[in-house]
């Protein structure tokens, strides 16, 4: 198949870094505290931000290796990310596992997650880079930590909203996963070479990447195969969840179906069946909503926009050599758009 090399390499990348990252949360006293901590992080992830720090190394003509430190703390800090969202959504399950804060309470869990946020530091003083291109990596990675939390902010605010513009959901989907995909990006490069164009256009690259990957997320979301997906069709839907999809609908549907709409979007978040709702109900009603982001284009604009993002991250690498990384990265960004679930 098309990407099977490119798993294989993904895997081999991964065990690299799962070596760094638990050296760096052990098991240790509290012990209550290091299990939380290391509870997403012993269940899986594709690693593929730490992928990327390690190929966009590789592909400008670096030693990945070098950029292993920085690649572990990239991957502490999406999975501090993940700690704090789940608390913040409620959310009761994580890679098919119960979330931190539902097994440990919610006070152990932002305590995890600010050990995995500290911890990403401790990996960055690690890096095996002169004291300059450290500094450089701290600042991204910095950067790139408050954009990530400025996204978070917004999208928490999107939900006392009825609605949200497409500019609104792309500073804020910009923020929330453009930004770490790009320092991902950005931070191998930067340990590779002093080459400013080669390290701009991974950067270019890496934003484009992340947005267009939640993009896709939330097309799958509506359209793909449910034990594929591995929840229910829909769930933004009965969530309230506003994306690029809803953002486009609201800006174009009339009166009446945005009324329609909105009388299904956000009703059926949390547990419906303590409410007395029938599932199968649930399901008609959402189906009715996809119906309308059909009807008015909303599904195709959305897939059809991260695939053009796409396109223009594969064009910013053009810049950079050829090479069996930088087609690594290619593939990637193709994957995430062909990708099923």
């Amino acid at each position: 198949m098309k990407y099977d090399a490119l798993f294989k390499r993904i895997k081999e990348k991964a065990k690299l870094v799962d070596e760094k990252m638990f050296e760096l949360i052990p098991e240790k006293e509290p012990a209550v505290l290091y299990e939380a901590a290391r509870h997403y992080p012993l269940a899986g992830g594709k690693r593929v931000r730490p992928f990327v720090v390690l190929t966009a190394a590789e592909a400008v003509g670096g030693d990945p290796s070098k950029a292993l430190y920085p690649a572990v703390a990239i991957e502490l800090i999406h999975n501090y990310s993940l700690v704090h969202d789940d608390i913040m959504d409620m959310d009761e399950t994580r890679r098919g596992r119960p979330t931190v804060h539902k097994l440990w309470g919610i006070n152990m869990a932002i305590l995890a997650g600010d050990l995995l946020f500290s911890k990403a530091f401790e990996a960055i003083s690690g890096a095996d880079v002169d004291a300059e291109k450290k500094a450089r990596i701290l600042e991204t990675i910095v950067r790139a930590s408050n954009e990530l939390c400025e996204g978070q902010a917004m999208d928490l605010e999107f939900e006392k909203r009825e609605t949200v513009t497409i500019e609104e959901y792309m500073r804020m989907i910009s923020g929330k996963t453009g930004a770490l995909f790009e320092a991902a990006a950005k931070v191998g490069a930067i340990v590779g070479t002093e080459n400013e164009e080669y390290i701009g256009s991974l950067a270019r690259w890496g934003r484009n990447v992340g947005i267009a990957f939640q993009i896709w997320d939330d097309v799958l979301d509506l359209i793909a195969d449910e034990k594929k997906l591995g929840k229910p069709v829909g769930s933004d839907i009965r969530k309230g969840k506003k994306t690029l999809i809803v953002a486009h609908f609201f800006e174009r549907a009339d009166e009446r179906d945005r009324e329609r709409f909105l009388r299904v979007f956000g009703k059926f978040a949390g547990d419906v069946r303590g409410r007395g709702i029938i599932e199968e109900d649930v399901k008609a009603e959402v189906m009715e909503a996809i119906e309308l982001l059909k009807a008015y284009g909303s599904i195709d604009y959305a897939a059809s926009y991260a695939k053009k993002l796409i396109r223009e991250a594969n064009e910013s690498l053009k810049i950079l050599p050829e090479s069996e990384a930088r087609k690594d990265l290619e593939l990637l960004a193709e994957f995430i758009v062909e990708r099923d679930h």
